[in-house]
C-alpha cells in the first residue's frame, strides 16, 4: 500500500482551497487540479508499506502526537514548483516551529523504527493543481487571484493511504491521531 503522514483538513478548509482552484483554473492553459476532497498537507512522504511497517507508522504518529499540542497553519502565498514536464501549483505556510519539529520527530522516529520512506526537503505547502500552464498575460499568482488568507487550526495527524477510485487516486485517511 503506498502511504504517507499528513495533515488532512476540515470540509471548511477544503472548501477554501477549492475555491482558490475555481478562480485559478480561468487563468490556466492547461493543469490537472487538486480535487476538493484530496486537499490535505503531507509531512512525510513514505511510497509503499506492508501491513508491518503500517502498523510501526502507527506507532510512530502515537508516539509524535503526545509531543505535540494542537496549533494553526497560516496560508500566505501562491506559487509554482518549475519541473522539467509538470509545473506544481501551490498554496504556501508561514514558517512555524511546530510543524518543523513535527516533521523532525517524524523522520527521526522513523529512522529509529527503521522504516523506509521518501527523504527529501521539507517545504510545507498545499498542492492546488499539477501540469499547470498559466496564461501568457497570467505571471503574478498573488495579484492576479485575490485570497484570503487563512489561519488553519491543526488538531491531528494522519496516515494516508493512496487508492485509485473510479480511475482517480484519492488521499484516503486509515489512521488518525490528535493532538493535545
Amino acid at each position: 500500500m503506498r502511504v504517507y503522514i499528513a495533515i488532512d483538513f476540515e470540509e471548511n478548509i477544503k472548501n477554501y482551497f477549492d475555491n482558490i482552484t475555481s478562480h485559478i483554473k480561468n487563468h490556466c492553459s492547461e493543469g490537472s487540479f487538486t480535487e476538493k476532497y484530496n486537499f490535505h498537507m503531507t509531512i512525510r512522504f513514505i511510497g509503499e508499506a506492508d501491513d508491518l511497517q503500517i502498523a510501526k507508522i502507527k506507532e510512530v504518529l502515537d508516539e509524535v502526537s503526545l509531543k505535540i499540542n494542537s496549533f494553526e497553519l497560516s496560508v500566505n502565498k501562491l506559487g509554482i514548483f518549475k519541473r522539467k514536464k509538470t509545473n506544481i501549483l501551490w498554496a504556501g505556510v508561514e514558517e512555524n516551529p511546530i510543524i518543523s519539529e513535527l516533521h523532525k520527530d517524524i523522520t527521526t522516529l522513523l529512522k529509529e523504527y527503521k522504516l523506509p520512506f521518501y527523504d527529501k526537503v521539507f517545504m510545507p505547502h498545499i498542492t492546488l493543481g499539477r501540469r499547470v500552464e498559466l496564461m501568457e498575460h497570467c505571471t503574478d499568482l498573488d495579484n492576479l487571484i485575490q485570497f484570503e488568507r487563512i489561519n488553519i487550526p491543526v488538531k491531528a495527524l494522519s496516515l494516508m493511504a493512496s487508492k485509485e477510485i473510479d480511475g482517480k487516486l484519492n488521499g484516503v485517511p486509515i489512521y488518525k491521531v490528535n493532538f493535545k
